[in-house]
């Protein structure tokens, strides 16, 4: 089934952007590019929070395969030329995977799989960045039984999927906390339900919340930045184990952008790439967690501090771009989640000082909201609400069904 709503009838003689998603991470694509005058088409499978942005002039709901569709709309459109964003891990390993009969149209944002395996595999993430001399956190795949594994652990523990889009699109959940050694044969028979068990980590838990994760996003070409920042998570949601940020800030840490710099560096990577990290208070180390070569959650802060990573990403497809640089600092904040986060944190007063101080300052950014595009800020809430709807119906209809 496929369904559009287009504000124009063809692309022909027009170079724009396709993303692929539009959640609040694509929405802040859509308007990073649709600012500047870009004709943006946002493809995905259910109904989001981008269809209802002003700069959305081509909303798809399509359930047919990404790799086809985009195929098919590029010889039906002419859209040769135009730039290809993802902002889920499985569209970044479709498009690595499809690399070259995609490429044939369209100007992909994503490389090959040689090089996103390394963000893709945990495995492959924590084995470069030790090579690299990078601290990583304790991590290993049992090939022992089970009891054995657990009797030698150095609790508390977690489990965590080792390929990210293999578990947390089907649970929400993106990784089980494991505190003694009778927890971990459930929670670990709890993942094999979704992944095999070569795909399971069992890894450290590095003390501290999400205060204590730090984040470097770049844009890359040929294997250099051309414009980067770095963040800190104040808050995230969750709290133990976010599934993504909640409330960040930009601030200045040499060790953070110099490992995130080399990470990517020492791949030969080209595109859009955030590095996470959580300081270690124990060893006062910065250990890589997770890489993501896509657009990532807190990506539009760079809209206001002059590091438009969506915008400059599109123009060294299109065309020459000089390095930029940070001018200012600023927070984002997901208006969904964001204030329960900050009222559950540790350092709840902090961070509402800093929230407000951002607010008064002109210097915070939405996930979803926006002055110049209110809607999407408005659908956001009416699909949630849709959706625990749906759930609940569900729920009860089971309920009926048992009875």
């Amino acid at each position: 089934m496929n369904a559009q709503r287009s504000r124009f009838d063809s692309a022909r003689g027009r170079s724009g952007v396709i993303v692929l998603g539009g959640n609040f991470v694509g929405l802040g694509v859509v308007r990073s590019l649709g600012r500047h005058g870009i004709p943006v088409w946002v493809y995905d499978t259910r109904r989001s929070v981008a269809e209802f942005s002003r700069y959305t002039t081509r909303f798809v709901l399509s359930s047919q395969d990404k790799h086809e569709l985009l195929l098919q709309e590029g010889r039906q459109h002419e859209l040769n030329g135009w730039v290809v964003f993802p902002v889920r891990d499985a569209d970044v390993e479709m498009l690595s995977i499809n690399h070259r009969s995609l490429s044939s149209i369209y100007r992909l944002t994503t490389p090959p799989l040689d090089v996103t395996k390394f963000a893709l595999d945990k495995r492959l993430t924590y084995r470069q960045a030790d090579k690299l001399g990078i601290a990583i956190p304790w991590t290993l795949v049992s090939k022992t039984t089970l009891d054995e594994t657990a009797r030698a652990l150095p609790y508390p523990v977690i489990l965590k999927p080792a390929i990210n889009h293999h578990f947390f699109p089907q649970t929400g959940i993106k990784a089980l906390p494991v505190n003694v050694a009778s927890e971990l044969s459930p929670a670990y028979a709890r993942m094999s339900r979704y992944i095999p068990p070569d795909e399971i980590l069992i890894q450290e838990r590095i003390p501290g919340g999400g205060e204590n994760q730090y984040s470097f996003g770049g844009v890359f070409s040929n294997g250099k930045a051309y414009g980067s920042l770095v963040v800190r998570r104040r808050c995230q949601y969750p709290a133990d184990f976010g599934a993504a940020s909640s409330f960040v800030e930009t601030i200045d840490d040499p060790a953070v952008d110099t490992a995130g710099r080399r990470f990517l560096e020492s791949i030969g990577f080209d595109g859009m790439a955030e590095v996470e990290f959580k300081l270690d208070s124990r060893d006062g180390k910065y250990k890589i967690l997770d890489v993501n070569m896509r657009p990532w959650g807190w990506h539009a802060i760079g809209t206001r501090v002059g590091v438009d990573f969506a915008y400059l990403l599109w123009r060294l497809h299109t065309g020459d771009v000089a390095r930029v640089a940070a001018t200012e600092t600023a927070a984002w904040l997901r208006e969904l989640n964001g204030f329960v986060a900050i009222g559950t944190s540790p350092g709840r007063l902090d961070a509402l000082r800093s929230l407000l101080s951002a607010a008064l300052r002109g210097r915070l950014v939405g996930a979803t909201f926006a002055l110049s595009d209110p809607l999407p800020l408005v659908a956001e809430f009416a699909l949630r609400a849709a959706a625990l709807f749906r759930r609940k119906k569900a729920q009860d209809s089971r309920a009926e069904i048992e009875l």
